[in-house]
């Protein structure tokens, strides 16, 4: 893949966690992550491989949708700390207000969003056990506290996101279980640890000369 590709699907990627449009999931998947399954299928495999995918999506929009709903709730209070702490950010700017009362309001919003999102956080982790996307989660809330009026705007939205790219993940595996070839992350790991040292050995210095 190049560079321009690269960028390319990132910025696609970005954009389609932004919003829970099922239909523009399924897009993404098909033009970068399956695109292999798609491209030389006849227009009759091409619908049924569709059709599968869009089966594996509502499954897992719908397993989360506890999570990423909730207006009342977490989503409401997250929205409403982070928009004002963008707004405490830029009026920290404009006026005369000490560093110190601007930061500790800042502080505070984040807490407040943090504390709102700790039950579906748990209960997000119980049911998909991505642990490194939570830690990561957790660990970039720092990051985001420091960085004026675009950090708010970023932590505004982030639990979703989070949430969204486990949705398009989960789809893919489940889409790969059933029309391809899948193998997990331990057997892949297995496979490599079955190969004689000696063999990999005699690969690398064939390789060399």
């Amino acid at each position: 893949m190049s560079l321009i590709d690269a960028i390319s699907k990132h910025v696609k990627k970005t954009r389609t966690v932004l919003g829970t449009n099922r239909d523009s999931f399924r897009d993404y998947l098909i033009e970068y992550e399956l695109r292999d399954y798609f491209d030389n299928a006849s227009p009759a495999d091409k619908e049924r491989l569709k059709s599968g995918l869009e089966g594996k999506l509502d499954f897992a929009l719908n397993r989360y949708d506890k999570e990423l709903g909730g207006w009342i709730g977490r989503k409401g209070i997250s929205k409403t700390a982070m928009g004002l702490a963008i707004a405490n950010d830029v009026y920290g700017y404009i006026s005369n207000v000490p560093f110190a009362n601007v930061s500790g309001l800042a502080y505070g919003l984040f807490a407040i969003k943090s504390i709102a999102e700790i039950p579906a956080l748990y209960r997000y982790v119980k049911k998909s056990h991505d642990w490194y996307g939570a830690l990561t989660h957790t660990l970039l809330k720092p990051v985001r506290y420091l960085l004026p009026v675009i950090g708010p705007a970023l932590e505004s939205g982030a639990f979703d996101r989070m949430i969204r790219r486990r949705v398009l993940n989960e789809s893919k595996e489940e889409f790969i279980k059933e029309f391809g070839k899948y193998s997990s992350l331990s057997e892949r790991i297995n496979a490599v640890a079955r190969v004689p040292i000696a063999d990999i050995l005699d690969i690398s210095l064939r390789k060399a000369a």
